[in-house]
């Protein structure tokens, strides 16, 4: 819908462009074979930066490592899926990933069915897929910890970033990346990189409560989807 109201185009890469840019959530969907059976999904590592002990607290060395760990991912095939998420997890992938690579299309990992979005109406003989990223992948693009409680065998999740379910019920998220989105994230980079100790993972609920701010965003964002959504029912007849 978005693409059909600001009239972009008509040439796909400016389409393409236009939406990394502004850090939309999109696929590339591509028509190939449909899967032959069920696909399990991947299993959780849950352990992305390891398991730490209580009272770990990362500071900046911790952080410098995690980063080069996220860009060395961002640069393998998988680095398209990351500009498809859109949102926070884009803006990371955005210093890294060509457009052409996701002008490209999925993988050839995709297609056959290897940790993809599968698109399919068991009446048609074809079947849409394209990347998608696992849990696993997105939190180590978020710098994620599994950090002991105290508590027998009990861990807590923290990361140096928010993660998407943190960040699609936040005041941030308008569904692209907003000017305001832009400022935060350099505010609290910056916090990391220039006051060591200052900024620290956060849960999934603290995360919530530092991203409120305006908290009709997510609403917006919801109902922007819900129109769109019925958009292409109507255009695509289905």
């Amino acid at each position: 819908m978005e693409i059909a109201h600001r009239d972009w185009g008509p040439r796909t890469i400016d389409i393409i462009r236009n939406l990394i840019h502004g850090g939309f959530t999109f696929n590339t969907l591509a028509a190939y074979l449909p899967p032959t059976g069920y696909i399990p999904p991947p299993q959780r590592q849950s352990d992305v930066l390891g398991h730490c002990p209580c009272g770990f607290s990362p500071g900046l060395n911790e952080y410098l490592s995690y980063e080069h760990r996220q860009d060395s991912f961002l640069h393998l095939v998988k680095g398209r899926a990351a500009i498809l998420a859109g949102g926070l997890i884009a803006c990371f992938a955005r210093e890294v990933v060509d457009p052409y690579n996701v002008l490209d299309g999925p993988t050839k990992r995709a297609l056959h069915g290897q940790q993809a979005l599968c698109v399919w109406d068991p009446r048609q003989s074809a079947a849409f897929w394209d990347d998608e990223l696992t849990e696993d992948e997105i939190d180590l693009i978020c710098g994620t910890y599994e950090i002991a409680t105290g508590k027998f065998a009990q861990y807590a999740i923290r990361s140096w970033w928010p993660r998407p379910i943190s960040w699609k019920s936040s005041g941030l998220n308008v569904g692209y990346w907003s000017s305001d989105a832009e400022n935060w994230f350099q505010s609290h980079m910056k916090g990391i990189l220039e006051t060591p100790g200052s900024v620290k993972p956060l849960s999934n609920n603290q995360w919530r409560s530092v991203l409120k701010f305006n908290t009709d965003s997510p609403k917006l964002s919801h109902k922007n989807d819900l129109l769109a959504a019925e958009y292409l029912r109507s255009f695509l007849h289905f």
